[in-house]
């Protein structure tokens, strides 16, 4: 069994040296690498969100989330996941385990209201309810952000699938679909899709009359900016 007061004492020495500044943190480091070497103790045996070394610079890489994630399973966990779905920087594989022991459709409830209330409509709570039951975890991962974020993202994409009906833009070549797709985009806030002969996107009446006039009036020019472009490019190879 470790001893508690070198775990304790090590800890402590981490903290400082995590906290410190100039010779303040060298010092902290040097007394944390005696410490461990005289208990035989690495980072792991005071935090085991770390590797087992006792190479103090592996603090240096140390990151929050990760050391919440190490408490999945445990007798924390209620009181970390809390943290860890507003955490912004977990990576993919991090974000699937998390997503093994988060209840999507809990998180949805909880959250629905102060997404409508964000958004301008209050009255949505309910709807993004129901089209959260479509999001899926593997979905989450083609957003970014925390795991909040993402299904906030998620859940507005399939509201607005949910209330705006898919339509087919043609395009005559590949300049004006990409063109096509921006506009998509600013005027819904959601990605066109990109298919054989135009693209894809989900639009009601207005917004539909809108990208039409944008198109009409714009497509010359967007055509212009774009052979210029592709000018200016070959001219920065030479």
């Amino acid at each position: 069994m470790l001893p508690p007061d070198a775990i304790a004492k090590g800890q402590k020495l981490m903290q400082l040296y995590r906290g410190g500044v100039g010779g303040e943190r060298t010092n902290a480091g040097r007394l944390l690498l005696a410490h461990l070497k005289t208990n035989d103790l690495t980072l792991y045996d005071l935090d085991s969100s770390l590797p087992v070394t006792q190479d103090v610079s592996a603090l240096d890489h140390w990151r929050e989330s990760a050391a919440l994630m190490a408490k999945l399973g445990g007798p924390e966990q209620d009181d970390v996941l809390t943290q860890l779905v507003d955490a912004p920087d977990l990576t993919n594989t991090e974000l699937l385990r998390l997503l093994e022991v988060v209840d999507l459709e809990s998180l949805i409830n909880l959250r629905a209201d102060g997404w409508a209330y964000t958004s301008g409509d209050v009255g949505a709570a309910e709807q993004y309810r129901a089209a959260g039951l479509r999001v899926t975890a593997q979905s989450l991962l083609g957003f970014s952000g925390s795991l909040a974020q993402r299904l906030r993202n998620a859940v507005l994409q399939q509201h607005h699938f949910q209330t705006h009906p898919q339509r087919l833009l043609r395009a005559e070549d590949e300049l004006q679909q990409h063109f096509l797709a921006g506009l998509v985009l600013a005027l819904t806030g959601h990605e066109a899709e990109l298919v054989a002969g135009g693209v894809q996107a989900h639009l009601d009446a207005g917004q539909l009359a809108r990208l039409r006039a944008l198109q009409a009036q714009h497509s010359a020019q967007a055509r212009a900016a774009a052979l210029q472009a592709a000018q200016e490019f070959g001219q920065r190879l030479s």
